[in-house]
C-alpha cells in the first residue's frame, strides 16, 4: 500500500505542480502518514502530517476553520501523544477542538 500511495503522491504533484498546494496532494499525504503511523514509522508519519497540515492551511486558508485541517491536527496530536510529547499533543488537540467548534458549532 505504501508504494501505491507514494506513486499516487508523485502523480498528483506532476499533475498539479510540484510546489502547488492542492487538496488531493494533501489528502494523499494524510493517508500515507496514517499508513506509516500504523506501521510504526512515527518519525516518517510526523513529517508527512506536518507537510499535509501546512498544505491544507494554504489550500483552505491560513485563518479559515476547515474540517480537513482539523482532521490533520487531530491525527498529528495522536501521533505526538504516542511519542510521549503530551504538551505538543494537547496544543494540537485544543486547536483541533477550537476549529471543530467553529466549523460545526458549539453543540
Amino acid at each position: 500500500a505504501e508504494k501505491l500511495y507514494r506513486e499516487g503522491l508523485e502523480m498528483y504533484k506532476k499533475v498539479y505542480g510540484e510546489d502547488t498546494p492542492h487538496a488531493e496532494v494533501a489528502a494523499t499525504l494524510h493517508q500515507l502518514g496514517r499508513l506509516l503511523q500504523a506501521q510504526g514509522d512515527l518519525d516518517g508519519a510526523e513529517k508527512l502530517y506536518r507537510e499535509c497540515l501546512e498544505m491544507k492551511r494554504k489550500v483552505y486558508g491560513e485563518d479559515t476553520p476547515h474540517a480537513e485541517v482539523a482532521a490533520t491536527l487531530h491525527q498529528l496530536g495522536r501521533l505526538l501523544q504516542a511519542q510521549g510529547d503530551l504538551d505538543g499533543a494537547e496544543k494540537l488537540y485544543r486547536e483541533c477542538l477550537d476549529m471543530k467548534r467553529k466549523v460545526y458549532g458549539e453543540d
